[in-house]
């Protein structure tokens, strides 16, 4: 990994706003543990949801140049920023980003199911993170979420999460503190719901 390299881009993505007020190592080493976390296979196919200034997208692709990325973001100045990052850090052959409605996005054929996993940190809330991340994931991937110090024990209840297709998860107690969830049935064609549907009605 180029680390001189990746944090100027950081700091170009925080002077945009795209990132937070966080000290730039700090991001980026919370954005590695992601990957101890999920611990993904080589030469895998990953998506960051809601990927913002690239994060973690952006540090695990610099940090495992095996994997194949997409970072999906709606925002247009987002995916833009994104592109041109892409592009200065050299990897563009193996990673690129997607500006639209994940809840869209998730029903095309060459994205539906498409994912040995899903990184996710500050999408949504873990009733819209899920169910969006069900559309995208293979069969036996895994979502793995950056979960706040503190979590409700009933933040992500099992039985409604069994209704999406994930049947297992584990807490990574951290810190920083993870949740994995393996999606171990394929759910029904109609998820993810449309997210203005997703939002108004969250399934928990």
């Amino acid at each position: 990994m180029n680390r001189l390299e990746l944090e100027t881009v950081l700091e170009r993505a925080k002077t945009h706003g795209f990132i937070g007020p966080d000290e730039i190592n700090s991001v980026i080493d919370h954005a590695v543990f992601h990957l101890q976390a999920a611990q993904p296979a080589r030469n895998s196919n990953w998506c960051d949801l809601g990927s913002g200034g690239g994060i973690p997208g952006l540090v695990v692709a610099s940090e495992r140049e095996d994997l194949t990325l997409t970072l999906i973001d709606r925002s247009t100045a987002r995916v833009t920023f994104l592109q041109a990052a892409i592009e200065q850090l050299g990897i563009s052959g193996r990673v690129q980003a997607l500006c639209g409605d994940v809840t869209e996005l998730a029903h095309q054929s060459l994205l539906r199911h498409s994912y040995d996993g899903v990184f996710c940190r500050s999408f949504a809330s873990p009733a819209i993170t899920a169910e969006c991340a069900a559309g995208l994931i293979k069969l036996g991937g895994l979502l793995a979420v950056s979960e706040p110090p503190d979590p409700r024990p009933d933040r992500w209840p099992q039985e409604t999460l069994a209704q999406l297709g994930f049947t297992e998860q584990e807490i990574i107690s951290g810190p920083p503190k993870f949740l994995l969830l393996k999606l171990g049935r394929v759910p029904s064609d109609e998820v993810p719901r449309k997210w203005k549907k997703i939002t108004k009605k969250p399934l928990f």
